[in-house]
């Protein structure tokens, strides 16, 4: 019998290649330009997330069965103004973009290369045998999921990406994750240098979670998160780590009777708060599961009958907890913002801005199976699709505590918005009206374009499709520097190309979400998770 014929890509939109792709440019590559890249998005973008997910091993392909396991790579955009030098090719007023791309696991890589038996990690949902002996559970969790000490590039740590974090060594770049690691690589060579835990930073932060999306006070640059310790009562730190010092201090702690074990991807951060909102996606077995299961997601069980907690924290001050809230059970991933309100009477408003699901479908939903374009499973969106809420959290007190729990008040809710949302990062923490996002309007088995949501009129503008098969990767805001408005600026994503089955950067003015201009590379770029621009080329 001959080879199977290949399997039409769902709804003709190829996307395989974006998943699958190995290829890294460690030398640093110029890339074809098309249109204008302004002077204004100078600077350096750098991508991170996972690249391929199957490695051929003497024992037949290993794959990787969760989106979020793909191994992970690092990408850099240098993008560079040309500087008329009176030569007739000068083209002022444009940018080059310089491509750069490495590994961040090559010795996950070669175990996995060499047959070795990964299962021994612990993934984010990494499908087992289901026939693995009682004995074999048993033994697992006797076997560390933490790569050995100096072993640098074999924890796959690539959800966010941040030049010069708070607390770690100069001149690098560091990756984070839903666990307590924390990896560094060499700023130009994007090399691994090194992978730490938090209790480097404050002998306190030992408990195995924290959150891949760390804030930072976009006037100090200082970095707040939290660390999960699990036990018969869940612990949570949230602590700041000086931008200028390195010193790490513990802000608040929550913890008692109630306190449960939960699955927080991000947080919020306002002008004076913390916000650490606790929906109901618990870990079972007070956590001990996840040694069990050997992945995040058959550790985790949600309730739809529990409530989400809101825990307000004094971020300046010493007060710690200063008010918590209620709202019905939902789950999420991603924040976009949180700004306050002044009453006059010495307590503020809270507006939070949530990218919000009904449930945990979402999570299992990004197994490879469903979203690749020749995937074996069902691309069922329903389910999967999240609203843009907006809630507010009402008078918190400037000075003292507030009394009992209040609810949380559901002010509006926007359907369509997306998700892995950005803003103008000049309006963190301050009242925002625009928000960005990657969207699934059904065209594709992943994502399909990209999306403006104005949050006063409700009004959303879209980009991608045409009905062209290009897969976009989260947008990032860069500001033009005019202030003239909140979207005087553009968005930078890396998209795939399905009918070449290549690559390209897009700049889009964000006013109007029309393309400025693309830079080609001759490769699939993997689609990634998050990025971050920063405008000083030095770093």
């Amino acid at each position: 019998m001959g080879n199977p014929s290949p399997k039409t890509p769902y709804k003709n939109w190829p996307n395989d290649a974006a998943f699958s792709t190995s290829t890294t440019s460690p030398t640093p590559t110029e890339l074809k330009i098309i249109g204008t890249f302004p002077p204004s998005t100078a600077g350096t973008f750098f991508r991170t997330g996972p690249g391929q997910h199957k490695v051929d091993t003497p024992k037949g392909p290993y794959i990787r069965s969760h989106w979020f396991d793909g191994f992970s790579q690092i990408h850099r955009f240098q993008i560079i103004p040309i500087i008329d030098d009176g030569n007739e090719n000068g083209n002022a007023g444009s940018c080059r973009v310089v491509y750069t791309s490495r590994s961040q696991v090559d010795e996950l890589l070669e175990e996995a290369r060499r047959g070795g038996n990964l299962d021994n990690y612990i993934t984010f949902g990494q499908k087992r045998d289901p026939c693995i002996s009682l004995f074999g559970k048993v033994m697992a969790v006797f076997r560390s999921g933490v790569p050995a000490t100096g072993r640098k590039s074999a924890s796959n740590v690539g959800v966010t990406v941040r030049p010069s974090m708070p607390g770690m060594p100069g001149g690098t770049v560091t990756t984070l994750t839903d666990a307590n690691q924390i990896q560094y690589m060499d700023l130009d060579t994007l090399e691994p240098v090194g992978v730490t835990e938090q209790s480097g930073l404050h002998p306190d932060l030992k408990g195995p979670i924290s959150c891949a999306h760390a804030a930072y006070d976009p006037v100090t640059g200082d970095l707040y998160n939290y660390n999960l310790d699990m036990g018969r009562s869940a612990t949570y730190r949230i602590f700041r780590t000086s931008a200028t010092t390195s010193k790490t201090e513990i802000i608040a702690t929550i913890s008692g009777a109630g306190v449960k074990p939960a699955y927080l991807h991000s947080f919020f951060l306002s002008e004076d708060f913390v916000i650490l909102c606790i929906w109901p996606m618990y870990f079972t077995g007070y956590g001990a599961s996840i040694l069990w299961e050997r992945n995040i997601i058959d550790a985790l069980k949600f309730n739809p009958n529990a409530e989400s907690k809101w825990y307000v924290i004094d971020r300046k001050g010493s007060r710690g907890i200063v008010a918590t809230f209620t709202s019905p059970a939902f789950f999420s991933f991603h924040t976009v913002n949180a700004f306050q309100e002044e009453n006059g009477d010495g307590t503020v408003d809270v507006v939070c801005d949530i990218i919000q699901f009904p449930d945990d479908y979402v999570v299992r939903n990004l197994y490879y199976e469903n979203v690749l374009s020749t995937g074996s499973g069902q691309a069922v969106h329903e389910g999967a699709r999240p609203d843009l809420v907006r809630y507010k959290l009402s008078s918190i007190p400037r000075k003292g505590t507030k009394k009992g729990v209040a609810a949380a008040e559901v002010v509006k809710k926007t359907e369509g918005a997306g998700e892995l949302p950005t803003i103008n990062p000049t309006y963190a923490t301050k009242k925002h009206r625009y928000a960005y996002g990657i969207v699934d309007r059904g065209y594709s088995s992943f994502m399909d374009g990209l999306a403006k949501t104005d949050l006063e009129t409700g009004e959303i503008k879209y980009w991608g499709r045409e009905p062209k098969p290009h897969t976009p990767s989260e947008a990032v805001f860069v500001p033009d520097g005019t202030d003239e408005s909140e979207d005087a600026g553009y968005l930078l994503s890396v998209v795939f190309d399905g009918e070449k089955g290549t690559s390209y950067l897009v700049c889009l003015r964000a006013t109007d979400m029309t393309e400025v201009g693309r830079a080609e590379c001759d490769h699939p770029i993997s689609i990634g998770l998050h990025g971050v621009h920063l405008k000083d080329t030095n770093l």
